[in-house]
């Protein structure tokens, strides 16, 4: 219990709908979303790379952020002010 770990009583109240919106390419009128809940991770790491090396002078970092990708950003950064 080091951190604090958010909780769903700590969230506001959440509405939910649904917006249906056939498709055409199929004879069934149904889409994929097999990765749906996944779209939003990459970026969340990279932003936290990001965050984490912004002390260091690196702004900006192509995906993906392999080890010689961020030794590269941090060798080539300017050193923030």
């Amino acid at each position: 219990m080091d951190y604090a770990l958010p909780r769903a009583a700590d969230l506001p109240e959440l509405a939910v709908t649904f917006g249906e919106a056939p498709t055409h390419s199929n004879p069934l009128g149904v889409k994929g979303v097999g990765q749906a809940g996944a779209i939003g991770a990459p970026q969340t790491v990279m932003h936290a790379v990001l965050d984490a090396l912004r002390p260091l002078g690196v702004t900006g970092l192509q995906m993906p952020a392999t080890a010689e990708t961020v030794w590269r950003a941090i060798r080539g950064a300017q050193p923030a002010a």
